[in-house]
């Protein structure tokens, strides 16, 4: 059966990457919930999507060259100002309290700083959080490779958007490349052309295939008739109860 995992948190309706949207998919219960981390000129794991908070922020400052301070200075909340107002960044420490259970926390590796691996081993084995319900994913062959080879008992995924110039990747480019890294499987864009034969050879290689993100009740009937393992969505909730 497939799994439902929350895009930053429930962040179709909070501010993605906030405790409001961790504690929102826990009051949910999807299966898990996925994230974004970055690596502070003070040595902290924090969670932020893009490599500044111009977006989502009320200053723009770039995640890998602000300490943790500086981030914590500034607010979040994004277009959710009237409903959620004062979101922070958060550090991912504090986001474990919102996992619980045997539900799945996706953590991204951004940016480009190979110290984040250890600084996030060392979180995350502090946090007591069993092997089986953290999967690492990253889009940085390093930095994924690198994950895996730190912590080999967590699950790690290479994220992937399956183009290539003539549509698809091939099923045999993809796995040879997951052989490569040494990872558990890939975390595939929403591709239109993924079919049931390209993830039953992932399968068939001892692999798993997860997909992002995917809002659209069509798109997800369609993966799931494929047989994905995993689907991320902003609306994992609804998806998941649909």
């Amino acid at each position: 059966m497939v799994k439902w995992i929350s895009h930053r948190g429930e962040s179709m309706d909070a501010p993605e990457n906030t405790l409001a949207a961790f504690r929102l998919s826990q009051e949910r219960q999807t299966d898990g919930m996925e994230c974004d981390v970055y690596l502070t000129t003070d040595g902290k794991v924090m969670v932020c999507h893009d490599p500044n908070t111009t977006r989502m922020g009320s200053a723009r400052l770039y995640v890998e060259k602000s300490s943790s301070a500086d981030l914590r200075a500034i607010t979040v909340s994004g277009a959710f100002q009237q409903k959620y107002p004062g979101e922070k960044i958060p550090f991912l420490s504090e986001t474990f309290q919102f996992l619980g259970g045997s539900r799945e926390y996706y953590i991204e590796l951004k940016g480009t700083n190979p110290e984040l691996i250890p600084a996030l081993k060392a979180e995350v084995e502090k946090s007591g959080i069993p092997s089986e319900q953290i999967v690492f994913i990253s889009f940085s062959r390093e930095l994924i490779r690198g994950m895996k080879h730190a912590m080999p008992r967590c699950r790690a995924l290479w994220l992937n958007d399956l183009r290539r110039e003539y549509g698809i990747v091939s099923a045999d480019e993809l796995i040879a490349e997951l052989e490569h890294l040494g990872v558990d499987g890939v975390d595939g864009w929403d591709h239109p052309d993924i079919t049931g034969e390209l993830v039953d050879a992932v399968h068939r290689a001892g692999k798993i295939f997860a997909v992002w993100t995917v809002d659209n009740p069509d798109s997800a009937a369609h993966l799931i008739s494929c047989g994905v393992d995993v689907i991320t969505s902003n609306c994992a909730a609804l998806l998941q109860n649909w």
